[in-house]
């Protein structure tokens, strides 16, 4: 009898001591976050390193619900064939549960279409900031298939509209302008500014009507020149001296990094267009560096500034984000920012759902939580669960970043402080914002000799 309660005993110790083995195994099984990035585009490595800052501030801090978090970054060489292999070996060999991706439209789609076969085997979440609208048309279109696309940036007819109505506020206002030059990529992403754009959902419909159109409606502006630029172009000055001679007295560039912002900046300030003020809307000119790139010859330009270290600060991760990519050597922009915040979303989602691996717990989380802690935004322009045409995606806001690039550099905020008031943003930001700080170019060019 002694014996067989020994034995049961012992059966019993063992039978704890492997579950207690297996309940700490599941606890301390990580979460894998992968980037899927071609590091050879500056911006891009810039972002694969502030995600990989984030992971590293989280796993100072304990990990996520208390498991240690391991990254990977793969590069995808801007190629639809070595993207979607990337994309299979992140799910299927390093068992990634986040991954995070920027590429061209049609990378971004074929990658997307594949990670909607491979959910069902190994689920995850998937975040890109894109602006191509087709990128944000997924999870819109059929929400089970694609529930796991993020888009970390602004839905299209609010990007282009929303968005920039703070630049023609501006320019209207401040400015004094009546005749505007339009200079727009021709691109994927700008099909909203360029033609206007409707978008069917099963949850609703977004649409906007051409710049040139709601720029006349809106403030009266009267589009004197509008020309596409093709991707890759070097020779600027034809439209330059064209605006001016169609009587242009603003021109607003909508840009992107693959714009060459910094050929069309050096040939705008020796150009007869010198005068007028140009307004830049994507690219290196995200960066304080853009002084350095274009040899000064940027004096004056006004651009959108994401890491300059007094950068109006959103929220308390602002500034000590911009300071600690700054002496890691790294020149944020406008997705850096967007990327290094979405992780901390992610690490929130997580934790409320509970287990960090229940993917469809945390993409509930992830539509859910208010997120406060963007660098960039307030709460209500990041939020996910909307169940709209923003869905899974950021709502359009007024921007507090647009800055004058004057002396030795130096941006001045110069967007309205009524305007960043009312899109919901801290008096200690509205405070930054100096209209009234714009200096035209001639005297620029002299006070800052």
């Amino acid at each position: 009898m002694k014996a067989v309660v020994v034995c049961f005993i012992l059966a019993l110790l063992v039978c704890v001591s492997i579950t207690a083995c297996i309940q700490e195994q599941r606890v301390e099984k990580p979460v894998i976050v992968c980037a899927l990035f071609d590091p050879r585009v500056p911006v891009f490595k810039a972002n694969v390193e502030v995600i990989k800052m984030a992971v590293d501030e989280i796993n100072s801090k304990g990990g996520i619900a208390g498991r240690k978090v391991e990254f990977y970054h793969e590069d995808t060489q801007r190629k639809v064939d070595i993207a979607v292999t990337a994309y299979r070996k992140a799910v299927l060999e390093t068992g990634c549960d986040v991954i995070f991706f920027e590429g061209v439209t049609e990378e971004t789609l074929a990658v997307i279409e594949e990670g909607a076969k491979l959910f069902s085997t190994k689920p995850h979440i998937f975040i890109t900031s894109t602006a191509a609208m087709e990128q944000t048309l997924f999870p819109l279109k059929d929400y089970e298939r694609y529930k796991f696309v993020f888009n970390a940036l602004v839905v299209g007819p609010q990007h282009h509209y929303n968005w920039t109505y703070v630049v023609f506020e501006f320019a209207k206002n401040t400015l004094g302008a009546k005749k505007v030059a339009l200079f727009l990529e021709d691109a994927a992403w700008t099909l909203c500014s360029r033609e206007g754009c409707r978008y069917e959902t099963n949850l609703g419909v977004g649409e906007s009507k051409a710049m040139k159109e709601w720029i006349k409606e809106d403030f009266g502006l009267e589009p004197v020149y509008v020309v596409n630029i093709a991707v890759g172009e070097k020779n600027f000055l034809p439209m330059l001296e064209t605006a001016v001679a169609n009587g242009a007295e603003f021109i607003f560039v909508r840009s992107s990094w693959y714009t060459d912002t910094v050929t069309l900046v050096k040939q705008w300030s020796s150009s007869s267009a010198r005068d007028v003020p140009i307004m830049l809307w994507g690219g290196p000119n995200h960066w304080t560096a853009f002084w350095n790139l274009t040899g000064g010859a940027s004096l004056g330009v006004l651009t959108f500034v994401y890491d300059d270290p007094y950068i109006p600060p959103a929220s308390p991760l602002t500034r000590p984000f911009v300071e600690k990519a700054r002496a890691s050597g790294l020149a944020v922009d406008l997705s850096s920012h967007n990327y290094y915040s979405e992780m901390y979303r992610v690490k929130e989602a997580m934790e409320k759902a509970g287990d960090p691996k229940n993917i469809n717990a945390v993409i509930k989380a992830m539509e859910e939580i208010e997120f406060k802690n963007h660098t960039l935004w307030p709460a209500k322009y990041n939020y996910f669960g909307y169940r709209d045409i923003r869905l899974h995606s950021y709502t359009g806001i007024p921007m507090p970043h647009m800055a004058q690039i004057q002396c030795n550099g130096t941006p001045v905020y110069v967007s309205s402080p009524d305007l960043i008031r009312a899109s919901g943003y801290s008096e200690e930001v509205v405070k930054l914002m100096k209209p009234e700080a714009y200096r035209s170019l001639k005297e620029l060019r002299e006070v800052c000799k």
